[in-house]
């Protein structure tokens, strides 16, 4: 039997008003924190949380950004998508999923990778942030992350495999326990933010989804105490989920004008921001008066640094419009129509906060995602200075 075992569990989605509202694991986990989300989607937050730095220092933020002097991976579309018309066959979103795939492979892009709905057109005046795995040694070089850091501590440690299902995650992790050797544990499960993007309007959906993560955390909890004799056991998530108020057209305004993409401005559809690149000066004053009545707002310079996103070379943007939480762009590149639930609005909305649920107090209180870095650093440390 090991003495100590640290096990941090990430799940996708699983925000602080869920928590709280559905007393998911109340018995169990009587040390309930809200916890500040990082501004932006997984993308951002995910790498917020393995290595505890910024978007501006960790350099993911939204999937497709636009760096200075960039070579785009997708140039040759520039000669492709006449053959490609979004009216065409090829738009169909099963084709679309298996491009990612080949290109994926073409690129050697390890990292999650997805084309999503970006128009074959857009895509040549692009980059794309998550090439590499980053759950992988040196995966978001050069900052370290946690598995750089987990092992140069020397701490028998386990990372799920992000591309399992949560039920295999939580099978392999559940047998490395009964055999007794590997002492830190981060355990990825992402199958409630799938689940609460289309139901997380609907209590009984989302109350069957929570008992039955629920049981598989007792059963993992129940493996756990068996094999070790001081367990620390935390749950946590990157963001929470937002229902659905209402949708808004910002690409019709932006099109209605009388300036060209490629020409006189670059744009980006995310589900809940609009990301615009000026290549025309003049081209800045009529896109922000198009956009200006919309349900959101233009991010303030101040407002940028507070949330981390003043990149220096305006890779993911000149400017940036925020829609209000609730709120979804449609059409964006990420879909043709609103859905019951969406993340990405600001970290001040409460249905975005994220959660840390934990056995029993730890040293610390998270206060912002990315402080359950440092509180897994602080583990790991723990475990080193243990007894042999």
């Amino acid at each position: 039997m090991l003495n100590k075992v640290k096990i941090f569990l990430f799940s996708d989605a699983l925000g602080y008003e869920i928590v709280q509202h559905y007393k998911f694991m109340l018995d169990e986990f009587p040390v309930r924190l809200p916890v500040r989300t990082q501004f932006g989607y997984s993308s951002t937050c995910v790498p917020t949380i393995l290595t505890g730095e910024p978007p501006t220092r960790h350099g993911h933020f939204s999937f497709f950004y636009r760096p200075h002097g960039m070579k785009s991976p997708f140039s040759f579309f520039s000669f492709l998508h006449p053959f490609l018309h979004p009216s065409l066959v090829f738009d169909n979103h099963r084709i679309r999923h298996r491009l990612s795939v080949f290109l994926q492979r073409r690129f050697g892009f390890t990292g999650y990778f997805n084309l999503y709905r970006v128009p074959y057109a857009r895509l040549p005046f692009f980059d794309y942030c998550e090439k590499q795995d980053i759950f992988a040694p040196n995966g978001l070089a050069p900052v370290k992350n946690l598995r750089d850091v987990l092992t140069e501590s020397g701490v028998p440690f386990h990372i799920s495999d992000w591309h399992l299902s949560d039920d295999r995650n939580i099978e392999i992790a559940r047998a490395l326990l009964e055999e007794e050797r590997t002492e830190f544990y981060f355990i990825y499960t992402a199958g409630l933010d799938s689940m609460l993007h289309f139901h997380v309007h609907e209590p009984d959906v989302v109350a069957a989804a929570l008992d039955a993560f629920a049981g598989k955390m007792r059963a993992l909890l129940k493996t756990a105490r068996a094999h070790c004799r001081d367990l620390d056991f935390c749950i946590f998530s990157d963001h929470g989920m937002t229902p659905l108020k209402g949708s808004v057209d910002l690409k019709s305004k932006l099109e209605a004008l009388p300036l060209k993409f490629g020409t006189d401005y670059v744009v980006s559809y995310d589900s809940t921001m609009l990301r615009v690149w000026f290549l025309k000066p003049e081209a800045r004053k009529p896109i922000l008066d198009a956009v200006a009545g919309a349900p959101g707002h233009w991010l303030t310079p101040d407002e940028k640094s507070a949330l981390h996103v003043d990149f220096k070379d305006a890779a993911y943007g000149d400017e940036i419009f925020l829609v209000d939480p609730g709120i979804q762009i449609v059409p964006s590149d990420m879909g043709a129509k609103p859905i019951p639930g969406m993340h990405g609005f600001s970290p001040d909305d409460p249905d975005s906060t994220a959660c840390f649920l934990s056995l029993r107090p730890l040293p610390e209180k998270p206060r912002e995602i990315a402080d359950f870095f440092r509180l897994m650093k602080r583990a790991a440390a723990d475990l080193k200075l243990q007894p042999a």
